[in-house]
């Protein structure tokens, strides 16, 4: 399989581009299939003299400006929409001084590339092609489980576009394939009058054949195999399976390029747990070994959202051809772990270490103190896009950089965390998913790996527990490991001079976080205007979380601005700034008073670090950040259980919090009334908070865990082969 991955920013002038678009350009014509990693390129408009273009990796679009000719900018989008083996040759291409650090982000990326090439100044293309081809040589090929021929996936892979007003398409017939359950959803959404329905029941025999036309009699029937034709007309394959009976179904459903609706469980799990790439359709284990029942909420739920979505079929087909593709280059084996009496336990933290995140900061945090205690063996596997660079991590814990891996080998405990939540289980002996969630009751979405699959739940609150057990967790299997506080935030931190010169004489009353519904951004802005109005002379400054990142289709960012444009408001400091913790604490102590009237909080990691600071808090009562809320200088706001109603469905009522108006005005005007006082109670009681909160403690917890499961014995799992296609 002659193919290899680019990355770097082709789209400049500088010689490292320059190289990139000479080797892509030799490459093409020897016959390598290329793909552009677009993780290094740099959202930029377009100045004087250059031209604008928008690129996308079908999670996210973003503009590039260039003064490259038309032609070139074509062979380098086409590039950037080439999808090859996950495994194939690595090259990085950049400026001498970043090349390092831009190697092992893209290894971090790539974890199974055979070969992560940082591509010198002034290396000839030629040079470059010889190496990646002795690359592919050395290592051989391989077919991973599941994977299919690219000859027999070449027709899915060719499959246009789908059509936005095509057919719902359903492969298979009875109940092990789930088809009574589509039939279920598809009435309830409507039948024939929302979407035609395509039945392709195989060799079904006539009888179950006239009973399918009984019961559909608007649906339409096709006998015979899965074909590519049987696709083109669809927007959306469902597959509810209860029993995995062949996952090539599933791998040319998802070559398809149409959205998958599919159930998820662990015979499933490795085909659909890349984020983005299917619908997943949660639900329980079945009575039977390795079936399952998948929820019909659910499955109506991923249905309304497939057809909302037809990008990800472009993004399921860029999974089957990096993953599922028989015959790609073989992955470096992962390293061996030698177990001898004074091993220690080996624990993997995975998670997204290079994003804006409370995931991103509890991990870093807890191998910080891990490392130095020495006690268990620490692996850090990054997740999620690799955009950032290393600077941030090395300036705050070089100690950390030669923990990070891209394989990490066999495992006594991986704990994951972040966003969505790992589905597949990994190697290793036990494997722990960390769960931060606030709204009344999970997404089913989450089930079965979160309340059945996994080995144990960790959570950062009681309040959060108490969900993972409803939903079925055993409490013995779920674990509280609250946050702890960083060593650079404390009371005595020099208040930033820059906010200390903005707000003048006046308090300053914070707001940190995402500016979004459920952290109560509007209820925040809602409770300054009513405490002014009020009389209360002060400023507001709102230290923004994620606006970029997680947050970016939901922020209410532009109600700061028409609060700026409304005569009578306080002035209002809007930081968006990426602070390191020394700078964040600066601004934590630079401010008076924390308002967090938050309708879902798993932890409020911020909530903590104002009481570390010193800082006055007002935050809701009755969540995730209770525990945080004892003692001086903390007010539990009076909040009221609330009912929503979420997109997809939950184990259980869902609900949120919503702090009492009034109360919340009343409580603010009381604490600014009297502000000397309450800064001085809250600044006393900050050792104590920080003594209640380490890192340390946190890092104990999950040392013991980590032991008992170095204890178990080892288990291991013969790797699945699917029979023969069976359709009818």
């Amino acid at each position: 399989m002659n193919e290899v991955r680019l990355h770097g920013d082709p789209f400049g002038e500088d010689p490292a581009a320059g190289q990139l678009r000479s080797f892509l350009r030799l490459c093409l014509g020897s016959g390598l299939r290329c793909a552009l990693s677009l993780d290094a390129v740099p959202a930029r408009t377009p100045g004087p003299l250059e031209r604008g273009l928008v690129l996308g990796d079908g999670v996210r679009s973003f503009p590039v400006a260039t003064r490259l000719p038309p032609a070139e900018v074509e062979l380098l989008v086409r590039a950037a929409g080439e999808a090859v083996a996950a495994t194939a040759p690595l090259l990085v291409f950049g400026p001498q001084e970043q090349l390092a650090d831009q190697a092992a982000l893209a290894g971090f990326a790539w974890p199974r590339a055979v070969a992560v090439l940082p591509v010198r100044p002034g290396v000839a293309a030629g040079e470059l092609l010889s190496r990646v081809r002795a690359e592919l040589r050395w290592a051989g090929v391989e077919t991973p489980a599941h994977a299919l021929p690219e000859a027999e996936l070449a027709p899915w892979l060719a499959l246009p576009a789908p059509p936005a007003d095509g057919a719902i398409l359903h492969i298979g017939h009875g109940a092990e394939f789930g088809t009574d359950l589509v039939l279920a959803a598809w009435q309830e959404l409507g039948g024939a009058a929302w979407r035609p329905l395509r039945l392709l029941v195989g060799t079904a025999d006539a009888a179950a054949v006239a009973a399918l036309r009984e019961s559909a009699p608007a649906a339409e029937l096709v006998c015979g195999p899965f074909e590519a034709a049987q696709a083109r007309t669809a927007a959306v394959v469902c597959l509810p399976w209860r029993q995995c009976t062949e996952s090539g179904v599933l791998v040319r459903a998802l070559a398809s390029g149409r959205p998958v609706v599919a159930a998820r469980w662990a015979k499933t799990a490795a085909l659909l747990a890349r984020p983005g790439t299917c619908h997943p359709v949660g639900g329980q284990l079945g009575a039977a070994a390795g079936t399952f029942e998948p929820d019909r909420r659910a499955l109506v739920a991923a249905l309304r959202a497939a057809l909302g979505d037809l990008a990800s079929g472009g993004r399921a087909r860029a999974f089957v051809r990096e993953e599922l593709v028989a015959g790609r280059p073989a992955s470096p084996p992962p390293p061996t772990v030698r177990r001898g009496a004074m091993a220690r336990p080996r624990l993997v933290l995975e998670a997204p270490l290079f994003e804006t995140s409370s995931s991103a900061e509890l991990t870093i945090a807890t191998a910080q103190a891990l490392v130095a205690r020495g006690v268990v063996d620490v692996q850090l596997v990054p997740s999620g896009p690799c955009r950032g660079g290393l600077a941030a991590l090395r300036q705050r814990a070089p100690e950390l950089l030669p923990h990070l891996v891209r394989q990490p080998g066999p495992a006594d405990l991986w704990l994951a965390s972040g966003w969505p939540v790992r589905a597949a289980r990994p190697n290793c002996r036990t494997w722990g998913l960390r769960v931060d969630y606030e709204l009344g009751a999970l997404p089913v979405a989450l089930t079965p790996h979160v309340d059945r699959e996994a080995d144990l739940v960790v959570v950062h609150s009681d309040y959060t527990a108490a969900l993972v057990e409803a939903a079925g967790r055993p409490a013995a299997q779920v674990h509280v490991v609250p946050h702890g506080v960083d060593a650079a935030l404390h009371e005595g931190v020099p208040a930033d001079p820059r906010i200390v010169a903005w707000k003048g004489a006046r308090p300053a009353v914070l707001f940190c976080g995402g500016m979004i519904w459920r952290k109560g951004f509007d209820l925040f802005l809602r409770t300054v205007l009513a405490a002014r109005a009020a009389g209360a002379d002060f400023a507001v400054v709102v230290k923004a979380v994620g606006s970029q990142q997680h947050y970016g289709g939901q922020h209410l960012g532009e109600l700061v601005e028409r609060c700026r444009r409304t005569p009578g408001t306080p002035p209002i400091l809007l930081v968006e700034d990426e602070l390191d913790r020394p700078a964040l604490a600066s601004l934590y102590t630079a401010c008076d008073v924390l308002v967090h009237p938050y309708r879902g909080e798993g932890f409020g990691l911020p909530i903590l670090e104002a009481r570390a600071c010193g800082l006055p808090v007002l935050a809701s009562g009755g969540g995730g950040a209770d525990a945080q809320l004892h003692g001086p200088g903390a007010v539990a706001l009076p909040a009221a259980r609330r009912p929503v109603v979420l997109a997809e469905p939950t184990v259980g009522d869902p609900w949120v919090l919503e702090v009492d108006p009034a109360a919340a005005v009343a409580a603010l005007r009381t604490v600014l009334g009297d502000l000397p006082r309450w800064r001085a109670a809250a600044r006393a009681e900050a050792p104590a908070v920080r003594a209640a909160f380490r890192w340390q403690a946190a890092a104990e917890r999950l040392e013991a865990l980590t032991a008992k499961a170095a204890a178990e014995p080892t288990v291991v799992m013969a790797p699945h082969r699917p029979p023969a296609l069976v359709v009818g």
